[in-house]
């Protein structure tokens, strides 16, 4: 049965605690992290700010599910929200800012470069595709919202910590490929393409946000079993959390986009524009065009041969007429011409 929760205010919500199974993953993944760190003097320095941004996305991590953010959760909509943006959007663009991937790799003891390889695999790259991240992302989002689910995590404890699984998950996978230098196979994720995958992002915020401000009857009744005494009525509540999910979300898609542009304008590497990454795309479609991995390379190849005949044959066509221009006349052509 839902536990009754006093009403919000700055005292309850400040002094208000809880501990939570994702604590212990929390204390691994801060350790490990150090561990690496100190591991990768070896090499060099590790930048300070990387260290603070990987150890400030977990403290996020911690007061969105620990502080009164957790436990209020289960009651107001609109506080649930503010869980959710700080699960999906701040917790994964700090993680990923602390370049946790690029120091398993280069502080791990690897020099095979076996680790480098699996993060550059063909399977982890399917994962990790900005489209398909984009489509799990907007998914992740309709369903916990505006469908059954919504209603059920709150009767059911095991799915709120799924819930959460799969806002930290959609979130990291959303961003790893956008904030870029993370080795994977979209570390030079075209700027272009980061813009408009970020603008594409404000669609299910909005979608979501606006659902829930205009919907008539609200989506998840139990929570008004957690305060069946205070607080405002369920369809208020939830529009607040609409409102909060279209502005907040939004905001930060529009600010990260920003930021992009701005590097995107002071970058003269591949990312600058489409043009190499969409001939790696060509080369790799070309790759796996068959089911067999050695014919698909031969037929890349081939592409790639033509292409170098057909320019060498245009340039002798060139040399040719250059040379026909310049020399002199034959003589007998000279005698008819006197």
């Amino acid at each position: 049965m839902m536990q009754h929760l006093p009403p919000l205010t700055w005292a309850t919500g400040l002094t208000s605690w809880q501990l939570s199974p994702w604590d212990g993953l929390v204390a691994v993944l801060a350790a490990a992290y150090l561990m690496g760190v100190a591991r990768y003097r070896r090499h060099g320095r590790w930048p300070v700010w990387r260290t603070m941004a990987f150890l400030s996305g977990l403290t996020v991590f911690v007061l969105a599910v620990n502080s009164g953010i957790g436990v209020y959760s289960e009651a107001l909509v609109w506080v649930h929200m503010v869980q959710h943006l700080m699960l999906i959007m701040a917790v994964p663009i700090l993680l990923i800012a602390g370049r946790p991937l690029s120091l398993w790799v280069t502080a791990g003891g690897d020099p095979s470069g076996r680790r480098e390889r699996f993060l550059r695999s063909r399977a982890v790259g399917m994962l990790t595709h900005p489209a398909s991240s984009f489509v799990f992302y907007a998914a992740v989002l309709v369903i916990t919202h505006l469908t059954v689910f919504a209603q059920a995590r709150l009767e059911h404890p095991w799915l709120q910590h799924l819930e959460i699984a799969l806002y930290l998950i959609s979130g990291y996978l959303l961003f790893l490929p956008l904030l870029g230098g993370e080795p994977t196979r979209w570390q030079r994720f075209p700027h272009p393409l980061r813009v408009v995958v970020l603008m594409a992002g404000m669609l299910p915020d909005t979608l979501v946000g606006v659902v829930l401000m205009m919907a008539p009857q609200p989506f998840a009744p139990a929570y008004r079993l957690a305060r069946p005494e205070w607080g405002p009525t369920l369809l208020a509540d939830q529009h607040l959390a609409g409102a909060i999910m279209w502005f907040f979300g939004d905001a930060t898609m529009a600010v990260l986009a920003l930021i992009t542009v701005r590097i995107w304008l002071r970058t003269s590497g591949p990312e600058t524009g489409f043009g190499s990454w969409l001939e790696s795309a060509r080369r790799s479609a070309l790759t796996h065009t068959t089911t067999g991995t050695a014919p698909a390379l031969d037929n890349a190849d081939d592409v790639d041969a033509d292409e170098q005949a057909l320019a060498d044959y245009n340039a002798m066509l060139a040399r040719l007429h250059h040379d026909s221009r310049r020399s002199p006349p034959h003589r007998s052509e000279q005698e008819n011409h006197p």
